[in-house]
């Protein structure tokens, strides 16, 4: 018995000994961050300028890959799959959040089991806009309009389970609304159809709508954020209007496959901190209207995360939102 809990004992030590060797020696190799969603989005610009700074902090190439696909769950599913050696990370943002709540039966990833929070990076906001020759200048004027299409109203969507998709569902049951979802391939492939008026209302990411509004091609009526957009300082937040409950940021992380190496993930936290901390970082991060994330912990991300599962899943049950 006593040799076999030696024997134990010492194949534990050796694979730690193995293990740390491992971190210590990371990263040796070009690292991927996969992007679940569209090129050309939010998320992925903030991405790339925060690789920029990790690649130099770490010494190794970084490379953004986009793989789109089941609204997000094709590229975070192979990321699950994934060697958990510290070479694949995870771009993750709101939709990671949300998937459970939608599929609860074939979701075949658990964001907090599969998945070992690394860090939080920046948030950013979205504005309830229409097109610019809608007649309604603010959200109570909108909400006369769409009730008088009497159902023949519609919505740009940016997938299921997003920001857009869900801030919209909980928005028009706040508001007795009746809208028809027109699903799109992420927000850049939806605002054409937004600017011809084939749709009549999205909730547009701050970085795309702050331009085309500055621009005149579409109306903002609401920020959804207790606080104003510094772009458009004269289009009340969503509070102001009224729906306190729709004040719904959207935050960007990165998640390693469980199993990484905790020594390899507190390095990466540690780059990521420093990274964001930069004032030109932060500059460009602003000028995409993303902010900053304050310094965090992977257990301060993880504790970000359970809370969204848990929010995202009551707006989820609360809209009414048919799930598999």
């Amino acid at each position: 018995m006593l040799k076999t809990i030696l024997a134990a004992s010492s194949g534990l030590a050796l694979a730690l000994i193995a293990a740390s060797a491992s971190a210590q020696s990371w990263p040796d190799r070009q690292i991927r961050m996969i992007i679940p969603f569209p090129p050309g989005g939010q998320q992925e610009v903030a991405s790339r300028i925060l690789v920029e700074k990790l690649s130099a902090e770490l010494g190794q190439p970084i490379i953004i890959e986009a793989r789109p696909g089941a609204d997000g769950n094709v590229g975070t599913e192979a990321v699950a799959k994934s060697a958990p050696d510290g070479n694949t990370w995870l771009g993750s943002s709101v939709p990671f959040t949300t998937q459970v709540a939608l599929h609860p039966k074939s979701l075949r990833y658990n964001p907090t089991k599969d998945f070992a929070p690394v860090a939080s990076f920046g948030t950013t906001t979205f504005m309830f806009t229409v097109p610019a020759d809608l007649p309604v200048k603010d959200l109570k004027e909108f909400i006369a309009y769409i009730k008088a299409q009497k159902g023949n109203a519609s919505y740009a969507g940016s997938g299921r389970g997003s920001v857009v998709h869900l801030a919209t569902e909980k928005f028009k049951q706040s508001a007795g609304l009746e809208m028809e979802m027109i699903p799109y391939a992420g927000q850049p492939p939806a605002i054409s159809d937004l600017l011809a008026g084939r749709v009549q209302f999205m909730a547009l990411g701050s970085v795309f709508a702050a331009p085309l509004v500055k621009a005149g091609k579409l109306k903002a009526l609401a920020v959804m954020d207790t606080k104003r957009n510094a772009e458009l300082p004269d289009v009340p937040t969503v509070v102001e209007a009224g729906y306190p409950d729709l004040a719904l940021k959207s935050f960007f992380g990165i998640h390693v496959p469980k199993g990484t190496p905790e020594a390899v993930i507190r390095r990466i936290n540690a780059a990521v901190n420093k990274a964001v901390a930069m004032p030109d970082v932060a500059d460009r991060f602003a000028k995409s209207n993303v902010d900053a994330a304050e310094p965090n912990t992977p257990q301060q991300y993880g504790a970000l995360i359970e809370q969204q599962v848990a929010l995202w899943a009551g707006i989820v049950k609360a809209a009414g939102i048919e799930t598999d």
